[in-house]
């Protein structure tokens, strides 16, 4: 009797042990089905744009498993195409420290840096991952960008092309390789990326797919054209004057004007206003959505056109890509000081362009260079860009006798060495370069660019540097730009601005929102370095080899073998 009890009670526990391993295992495997079922609802939302869901999925990922590097490295990814960098960057590092030789891990530290435009330590970054993995396409396409922004467009080219053929589903790829085909000036095949772009990203963001489909008919209608065609004399001389600081020169459209345009170096793409248009019967020949913009409502509808020629002084540019936009000016602004359009980096790019703000004379100086010019430093073409840098500020406490002058006689000629300055490109073809700001302990990139009256400092750069307490009080200043005027915007009173080591004392920084720059720049850009500082010097911007050279010619520029 006692042993069939104790038989019947060794059954009982050993059969409640098998029902409780079994409910154990079971809820593993619940757990194993909850973040299989989690991570591949990630991967849904990741590839719908839904960047914010999707961070949300690998959050409850990683509650739940602190270790799972996978969930970090998708959490740093949907980050990373949200524009928090610093997080995107923080989730990488947190993978790169569990798994050293991941290359998925690199590929992300280094995307992130790229981004915040932190050139060196990216590379660096992204090379390990290409060493660890050939086949990690998103260091790839990030090395490809690095060429494309070093002005090494064939490089990037074959890298980008690599990259959409091992991840063919990854939109940002195609985006990218269809500005580096028109930088390249392979019309036909931008479009056929963009195209491709619109078949593999989500159908949510209507306003975006609406610019692509209107650069798609723009790079068709342009096909296997030869644009900027450069005739007449191989090197002109232009007198221009200022207002505001910003240049301006006449020029004749299509045989007919003058017209009055600012020499812009802050558009990629060269713009007429759309009264001039109408008045010289100047068609659109594409458009599509409308661009992000500085100013007013914030948006303009995107149309383009083409030039047949624009006559500078004795040169003659054939076939010319141009926006067609209104042009805003302030109230107050007398109609002889009102601009007709903006010369951009177009057609500028095509020459060695001088501008002497002491004599106030531009050349534009095409003879061909000793070395055959490299196919991978081409000047800038459509690139899908259309968001421009502010175009006109008007200060307050400006001096009009020194803006309206001939020469500048409040400053001085001075002799000194020219100095020549690092460039990059950015995505949309503009000119950026290295500046430093008292306070911040690393160089910020400024976009260049001569048709903006005062330099500019992006919010978002002003917050993550704490420079709040450098806001000039009570000051106020109405700021025009490619989407209307705007009032009240606030700036920084520095004690300098510097560009590779040449400081202007007491400088200002306009503050604004910079983000419909950033959207399309490719690498962040903290600000924009206006004609306030540029007009001190004799500058020279070769877009040919990407050369950017500043002579000083005022008093208000010192020499510092400290570039801070």
């Amino acid at each position: 009797m006692r042993n069939w009890y104790m038989n019947n009670v060794l059954r009982m526990f050993g059969s409640s042990l098998i029902l409780t391993l079994i409910i154990v295992i079971a809820a593993g495997a619940g757990m194993a089905q909850s973040r299989g079922k989690l991570m591949k609802q990630a991967e849904r939302e990741m590839r719908q744009a839904n960047f914010t869901i999707a961070e949300g999925l690998y959050r409850q990922v990683l509650e739940r498993d602190q270790a799972d590097n996978a969930a970090r490295q998708g959490l740093s990814f949907a980050l990373i195409k949200l524009g928090r960098l610093q997080e995107g960057y923080d989730a990488a590092a947190q993978s790169l420290a569990a798994d050293p030789l991941n290359p998925r891990a690199h590929a992300l530290l280094g995307t992130a840096l790229l981004r915040a435009g932190e050139f060196r330590t990216s590379i660096e970054s992204l090379y390990t991952a290409v060493r660890l993995s050939d086949r990690e396409a998103l260091a790839i396409a990030g090395l490809s960008e690095i060429e494309y922004f070093e002005n090494r467009a064939r490089n990037a080219y074959a890298g980008l092309k690599r990259a959409v053929l091992l991840d063919p589903n990854e939109p940002d790829y195609f985006i990218s390789l269809a500005r580096t085909c028109s930088r390249l000036e392979y019309y036909n095949e931008a479009a056929d990326a963009f195209q491709r772009f619109l078949e593999v990203s989500p159908k949510t963001d209507a306003e975006r797919r609406a610019r692509i489909k209107g650069l798609i008919d723009f790079y068709r209608y342009l096909g296997t054209t030869r644009i900027h065609r450069a005739g007449g004399s191989e090197v002109t001389t232009i007198s221009f004057d200022t207002v505001s600081f910003r240049p301006f020169i006449n020029v004749m459209v299509n045989g007919k004007g003058p017209l009055r345009f600012v020499i812009d170096t802050g558009a990629s793409l060269t713009v007429l206003s759309d009264k001039a248009a109408a008045k010289l019967g100047i068609k659109p020949v594409a458009r599509g959505g409308n661009a992000r913009a500085i100013g007013g409502s914030g948006v303009f509808p995107i149309v383009y056109g083409v030039l047949d020629s624009l006559m500078i002084g004795e040169a003659k540019i054939e076939t010319v890509p141009i926006y067609i936009r209104t042009v805003y000016s302030s109230p107050d602004t007398p109609e002889a000081d009102r601009a007709d359009g903006y010369l951009g980096l177009s057609v500028l790019g095509n020459f060695a362009m001088t501008l002497d703000y002491q004599t106030r004379q531009m050349t534009l100086d095409r003879t061909p260079l000793p070395d055959p010019a490299p196919v991978n430093a081409t000047p800038a073409s459509p690139s899908g860009n259309p968001a421009e840098t502010p175009v006109e500020i008007v200060d307050p406490f400006a001096d009009p006798a020194r803006e309206r002058g001939g020469r500048s006689g409040n400053h001085p000629v001075i002799t000194r060495d020219s100095f020549e300055v690092p460039i990059r490109s950015t995505s949309g073809g503009l000119a950026s370069t290295e500046t430093n700001l008292p306070g911040v302990d690393r160089p910020l990139n400024f976009i260049i660019d001569t048709g903006a009256t005062v330099s500019v400092i992006s919010r978002a750069a002003v917050k993550r540097h704490e420079l709040e307490k450098m806001i000039l009080p009570d000051v106020k200043f109405r700021v025009i730009g490619a989407a209307g005027v705007s009032e009240g915007a606030e700036a920084l009173g520095l004690s300098n601005l510097s560009v590779n080591g040449l400081r202007k004392n007491r400088a200002r920084a306009l503050i604004l929102d910079l983000d419909a720059v950033n959207e399309t720049s490719g690498f962040e850009q903290h600000g924009v370095l206006g004609a306030d500082y540029l007009s001190h010097f004799r500058v020279v911007l070769d877009l040919r080899r990407y050369l950017f050279r500043l002579t000083p010619q005022s008093s208000a520029i010192t020499v510092s073998t400290d570039p801070r």
